[in-house]
């Protein structure tokens, strides 16, 4: 009853202001500092509808749609070393993601998603085991905090052939305060998977993360714009890595600090985990491009973006250093959701996987993406009424294939059907040039800047 109320404020208000709502609009996102009409714009798009059209006259995309994103080396590159880093999006708590209904979760997607180096994805919760495991409260008007279940957890990494490796910088890291960012740290580390993004101290946050693979040192580093309405405690703030990133003042020496230690210990190349953007958006405001490039003119080699719970488009963001010299960055927006049930948010069950060539040459010592290939995923939930019986990860193109050919192997029926076909339409525009990239992924089992 009161989310009946707030839609109806939400929709009025919207309506009201009708042109401002029609695209993505370059705000913070940031709880803790939404003004009325941030929160009114928030509510909207959870309750009411997402967000599909380009902040207006962005040009974004356009941009993002003209992105030559096909990065087989053209020039003779000959790799020496490399590493494959396949990326997933965010993993939420809901109490309909147990161990019953996730027995087949990866099947459709163990091929592509675990045959790399080292998978990634990002662990939007706690997970504090002598604490009860905690999901989001049934009202947006209630303030309440996740705490996952190491047995999810243990689901995700799937008997050690799975994810790898987790980020934890994010908004939802303090959902069970410091006392359960803390104890995640602890049962992370007691189960050995490694992650980055918050910490105990000074001396473990400005610690390098790094994971060599194939002979190629890749440094990690994690940092989010919100850590919701808890700030960091006066004195700790190591807790996470936080800056308000989606501001175009924000101060990014901290993160340009962490990107040289990591060089200065001998990284071969640099991986930012950055949760940021707008919820609920199918393309980044113009503030949020900004902030894409201001990261990867750190000496960022890629950017794995997520928070806005559905994908966003990929970018070849090219610019010289202050030497002169060119580099190029790939910029992933946002992945979108892993593992997540929501009671709003349609475009929430349309995300990608990603696998990234990371590589060195035998005549240079810069390291450039050598190969980009997405796989979009279906997040299907199977219900009794309220109780889920069933959730996997499905190959997106897959279903689509199948349910053009006349086969409904898991009973969407005609509604069903209907939503996949509108998630493929929007899939088309916003990922584009990204699905081509280099030919139809395997099997599961550039234009000019826009103005920013």
């Amino acid at each position: 009853m009161v989310d009946s109320k707030v839609k109806l404020a939400c929709r009025l208000y919207g309506l009201r202001h009708r042109k401002a709502f029609a695209g993505a609009r370059p705000l913070e996102g940031n709880a803790a500092y939404m003004d009325a009409d941030e929160k009114y714009w928030w509510g909207y798009k959870y309750l009411c509808g997402p967000i599909e059209e380009e902040e207006p006259g962005s040009g974004l995309e356009a941009y993002f749609g003209g992105q030559d994103l096909d990065y087989r080396p053209r020039d003779g590159f000959v790799e020496a070393a490399g590493m494959t880093l396949c990326a997933g999006g965010d993993v939420l708590a809901h109490a309909g993601l147990n161990p019953g209904t996730t027995g087949r979760l990866w099947d459709d997607v163990r091929g592509f998603y675990f045959s790399g180096d080292l998978a990634y994805a990002n662990l939007e919760s706690p997970v504090a085991p002598s604490m009860p495991a905690s999901y989001l409260p049934p009202s947006i008007m209630a303030r309440g905090g996740m705490n996952n279940t190491p047995e999810m957890v243990d689901r995700v990494v799937d008997g050690g052939a799975g994810v790898g490796f987790f980020s934890t910088a994010n908004n939802h890291c303090l959902d069970q305060g410091e006392a359960g960012l803390l104890e995640t740290l602890d049962f992370l580390d007691g189960r050995g998977y490694p992650h980055v993004g918050t910490a105990r101290s000074e001396s473990e946050r400005d610690a390098v993360v790094m994971v060599e693979r194939g002979g190629l040192k890749v440094a990690f580093v994690s940092w989010t714009f919100s850590v919701n309405w808890a700030g960091l405690p006066e004195g700790r703030e190591y807790l996470a890595n936080y800056l308000r990133l989606n501001r175009p003042d924000a101060d990014l020496s901290p993160i340009d600090r962490q990107v040289r230690a990591a060089r200065a210990a001998g990284a071969d190349a640099v991986v930012g985990l950055i949760h940021w953007g707008l919820e609920f958006e199918s393309f980044p405001a113009s503030n949020v491009v900004a902030a894409g490039h201001r990261l990867a003119e750190l000496g960022i080699d890629a950017i794995i973006g997520n928070h806005p719970h559905n994908v966003q488009p990929a970018e070849r963001y090219a610019y010289r250093d202050a030497a002169g010299a060119s580099r190029e960055c790939l910029i992933l927006y946002a992945l979108g959701d892993l593992l997540s049930i929501h009671r709003t948010l349609p475009n929430s069950r349309l995300a990608t996987l990603a696998r990234i060539r990371l590589s060195k040459g035998a005549s240079e010592a810069a390291v450039r993406v050598t190969s980009l290939e997405l796989l979009p995923v279906y997040l299907y939930v199977r219900k009794d009424g309220d109780r889920v019986e069933e959730y996997r990860v499905l190959d997106f193109r897959k279903l689509v294939s199948e349910l053009r050919s006349g086969r409904d192997a898991y009973r969407l029926g005609k509604a069903g059907k209907r939503e996949v076909f509108r998630l493929e339409a929007l899939m088309d525009r916003v990922l584009g040039p990204a699905l081509g990239a280099a030919g139809r992924p395997r099997a599961a089992t550039g234009a000019e800047p826009a103005p920013i």
